[in-house]
């Protein structure tokens, strides 16, 4: 009898005991292509660490399932927190654009000519209809001479072809190309 008690146990907790899934990691690649612009701007640029708004400062993947409700993936985040990735790809994207004379190394001692500063606002995918991957900036630009020359909030909403992870993960990568288009536009069209 106390032989079949532990064989019923044994049994029940293995029945019990699932794997953990492993953690899946991603990371943007929204890269500039094309031909550089013309020097809309005579002097260097420096871009300073963009910040996020809380949640999104986080690693992990977010999706909005309603108006107030919004899910953490607790299996599938990005390689580093978003903002971190987000500035080397501003930093990236602005150095092929031609825009600025120089855009310095992030690492850069030297004070740049301009100053760009940007706040991660959101980037979650919502699935309350068409699922989307949405990316929403706030992008600063300064100089000695003008303390705001640039003061504006970018946002992307682009379409998925899938709910996988892969699938949400180049969206939320597109969302971001996007906004970064945006901003290249955008400082274009500045006096």
């Amino acid at each position: 009898m106390k032989q079949l008690i532990v064989l019923l146990c044994t049994v029940l907790l293995a029945a019990c005991g699932t794997a953990i899934p492993i953690k899946e990691t991603y990371l943007p690649v929204a890269e500039r292509t094309g031909m550089a612009q013309a020097k809309h701007f005579k002097g260097s640029l420096q871009i300073a660490p963009f910040s996020a708004q809380a949640p999104f400062a986080e690693r992990s993947f977010f999706y909005r399932e309603s108006a107030q409700r919004f899910v953490k993936d607790p299996y599938r985040e990005w390689l580093s927190p978003p903002a971190q990735l987000l500035t080397l790809s501003t930093q990236r994207w602005l150095q092929a654009s031609g825009l600025f004379s120089e855009v310095l190394p992030l690492a850069a001692k030297q004070a740049g000519d301009y100053q760009l500063s940007g706040e991660l606002l959101t980037l979650h995918t919502d699935l309350q209809a068409q699922p989307l991957a949405v990316a929403k900036l706030h992008i600063r630009l300064s100089s000695a001479n003008s303390p705001v020359i640039l003061d504006t909030i970018l946002t992307a909403n682009e379409p998925l072809t899938g709910t996988t992870a892969n699938e949400i993960a180049a969206g939320l990568d597109r969302a971001l190309a996007n906004t970064l288009k945006q901003l290249e536009s955008t400082l274009i069209s500045l006096p």
